[in-house]
């Protein structure tokens, strides 16, 4: 009987082990996850903010606990492009296993980010600006708002200033003709941007010269608000994209809309996809997104 009791009672012990160390595996593991996230997330921070990723890495790993070299404790951060990896390894010390000879085994998490300018974006309104817009420090001062006025009377349909702007239509994938006119532009604006991600190999329909009232009063109702644009070359190439603040729309004589241009960081409807074109020029905004 005490030979039966001993083997039960390593039995018992062993899976007492299990429920207890494995319990606390996954609670380790859980925590060891949220740091991975953390920790690739501060790394794509760092990395479009003009800092080291790994140093920016490693510093908030620490911050959390995992040390790496410390404990057995590996941080490893692997860059390629602009995606970020991160893989976290650490060992759980067991309390009961160790009597089935199990004192410790690897928890090993790992989180991946993208990173970098987008060329991508959901929800762009049908507002198209000419590098030369964005470029000037003049066009993004929150407290004086500029005044943009169509490209003109000619059969110049891309605006070629800092002071211009067009309406347009996004040509993308899903069989968008790319005829603008009045209706189709309007649509765009009253259902609060394109329905679909615009990537900048898509191609623009920007509207030929004409009055265009009903677009200005549309997009009157949008004042106030933020919004994704399209940053174009002379020859209406899709550059980059930029958040762009309403402020203002006129469509009488004078036929203007003001705003500014912001930079942002993380912009939700913005995405960067690795067949969705390469961004040219200054940068209007930034994504951390994680990915894995």
């Amino acid at each position: 009987m005490v030979v039966i009791f001993a083997l039960a009672l390593v039995g018992l012990i062993g899976m007492v082990g299990l429920i207890i160390d494995g319990g606390d595996t996954f609670l380790q593991r859980r925590d060891q996850q949220n740091v991975a996230d953390a920790v690739a997330m501060a790394a794509g921070y760092a990395s479009v903010n003009g800092q080291s990723p790994v140093s920016a890495a490693v510093a908030i790993a620490a911050a959390n606990g995992y040390v790496n070299g410390q404990d057995g404790t590996t941080v490893t951060v692997t860059a390629n492009a602009n995606t970020f990896r991160v893989d976290i390894t650490r060992p759980h010390r067991n309390l009961f296993s160790g009597v089935m000879g199990f004192t410790s085994w690897n928890v090993s998490t790992s989180a991946e980010v993208h990173a970098g300018v987008p060329n991508g974006t959901y929800g762009a309104m049908p507002l198209i600006f000419n590098k030369r817009a964005f470029d000037d420090e003049a066009n993004r001062n929150p407290n004086s708002p500029r005044a943009f006025g169509e490209p003109g009377t000619g059969t110049q349909d891309v605006p070629q200033s800092n002071s211009a702007f067009n309406w347009t239509v996004f040509c993308t994938a899903n069989g968008n003709p790319c005829n603008a006119n009045s209706d189709t532009v309007r649509a765009l604006i009253d259902g609060v941007g394109t329905a679909t991600t615009v990537y900048l190999n898509d191609l623009i329909g920007p509207l030929n010269a004409g009055a265009h009232a009903t677009l200005f009063d549309s997009l009157a109702n949008m004042v106030g608000r933020p919004y994704p644009v399209a940053i174009v070359a002379d020859d209406g190439r899709l550059l980059n994209w930029a958040w762009f603040h309403v402020t203002g729309s006129v469509g009488g004589s004078t036929k203007q809309i003001s705003g500014w241009f912001d930079s942002r960081i993380n912009a939700a409807p913005m995405t960067i996809s690795q067949t969705g074109g390469v961004p040219q020029g200054s940068a209007g905004a930034y994504v951390v997104e994680l990915i894995d």
